[in-house]
């Protein structure tokens, strides 16, 4: 039996979900996961709504962070009701997210991330007692987050870094964090080059005409026959399709450029005829499961939109990687290890990724592909030691803003076709 204090609690604030782990510090064994959601959806989906709804007056400010500190503290006593444990047992609570996710939580105004530059208003480590936040039910508890990176660059990011290896003397290293916001951070010899692409909500199943989160119902797979041009799809959990999600949108699109149901420019070809396929409407689009095999009754397609909305995504972030991978010194050949998180890049089959150009084919590395990789940073962070090297880690990290950046934006425009 571990001692009775030998507890922890880590917090990853996502802005739709919030992940919850109580940890056996002495070994950092994960004994219970509790996944909740965030229940300040309901003034915004986006973190821009967020900010938008927290602006108007203070008081919505205070009703965010009261809102957020309450879904945690309900989580919290809920895992520690389901294992027995007295909550004097939790002796560490660590918390990382989003830049706006970790000023709300900490009740710190967000107002600077609503105007150019989008700076962060306070971006160093934070030391506290869990009661000092909202976590009354650890009376016990210190509570630690580590230092933000810069703007929308959050905590998660150095948590995503401890866990993927960042701290290690290997070098020619790529972690990249797949959301709304995708951060890719690149290690060489000549150092530690981070930065955001605003990839958008396409890779999370969202803003696509008949996109949904990665859960049971989702399409993931989708293969194509060569002479018919009947899709074959995969579904998570099995049964009928609810519709798609991002790995399956990738996983679509990849095919229908092999199938050339795609241009290389991202339109579709005119020149094809197949039931699957509606070239006869305002909207073009391809249908990967008929209303009558949909749960939905309604079909399933990747539509035109759908696809430029994908390739602007997709050239977001091969437009950082390349810029950072120049910064860094290194070629494709030269990297070693490839890191993705994120329930996306988890799920992501990684020649699909290389199939549309989202990434250059890293034939050499190592891919490393874990769903919650700021979750299991966070759990690192219950080592003081840990917390150390991350704060020293984030000050040698040369941080490349995206916006107006000229480097960036011809790199962009040179990703935006498909390969042939």
């Amino acid at each position: 039996m571990p001692p009775a204090n030998d507890y922890g609690i880590s917090v990853d604030i996502g802005t739709t979900h919030i992940t919850l782990h109580l940890v056996r510090i002495s070994d950092l064994h994960v004994v219970s996961e509790r996944v909740v959601q965030n229940t300040q959806m309901q003034f915004g989906a986006d973190i821009i709504s967020r900010i938008s709804y927290a602006i108007k007056k203070k008081e919505n400010a205070k009703q965010l962070t009261s809102l957020i500190r309450a879904a945690i503290q309900d989580g919290i006593g809920t895992i520690l009701n389901q294992q027995g444990l007295n909550p004097s047992f939790v002796k560490q609570v660590t918390i990382v997210g989003n830049t706006v996710m970790h000023h709300l939580f900490f009740d710190l105004t967000v107002n600077s991330l609503s105007k150019a530059p989008y700076t962060a208003d306070d971006r160093d480590a934070i030391r506290t007692r869990a009661v000092n936040v909202g976590i009354s039910i650890l009376e016990q508890a210190e509570c630690y987050s580590p230092p933000l990176v810069q703007s929308f660059i959050g905590t998660d990011a150095p948590a995503v870094l401890l866990a993927s290896g960042f701290l290690e003397p290997k070098t020619n290293h790529i972690a990249i964090d797949v959301g709304t916001n995708t951060e890719i951070a690149v290690k060489s010899s000549h150092g530690m080059w981070i930065a955001s692409a605003a990839s958008g909500p396409a890779f999370e199943g969202m803003s696509m005409e008949c996109g949904i989160p990665g859960d049971r119902g989702a399409i993931s797979g989708v293969d194509i026959d060569q002479r018919t041009l009947r899709p074959t799809i995969e579904v998570m959990g099995g049964g009928k399709p609810r519709g798609i999600c991002g790995t399956g949108a990738i996983s679509a699109l990849a095919a229908m450029l092999d199938r050339k149901i795609i241009l290389p420019r991202g339109s579709f070809n005119r020149e094809l005829n197949s039931r699957w396929l509606n070239l006869d409407t305002t909207t073009a689009y391809y249908i990967l499961a008929g209303n009558k095999v949909s749960a939905t009754g309604q079909p399933i397609v990747i539509s035109q939109p759908d696809v430029r909305m994908l390739q602007q995504s997709k050239a977001a972030i091969r437009g950082v990687l390349d810029l950072l991978l120049h910064k860094a010194g290194l070629e494709v050949k030269d990297v070693a290890t490839l890191y993705l998180t994120g329930i996306f890049g988890s799920g992501l089959q990684i020649e699909d990724a290389y199939r549309i150009g989202m990434f250059p084919n890293f034939s050499k590395a190592k891919v490393v592909q874990y769903s919650k990789g700021a979750s299991l940073g966070a759990d690192l962070l219950m080592i003081p030691e840990n917390r150390w090297k991350v704060e020293e880690l984030v000050k040698k990290l040369n941080y490349i803003e995206m916006s107006d950046n000229p480097d960036f934006k011809s790199r962009y425009f040179a990703s935006v076709l498909f390969p042939d």
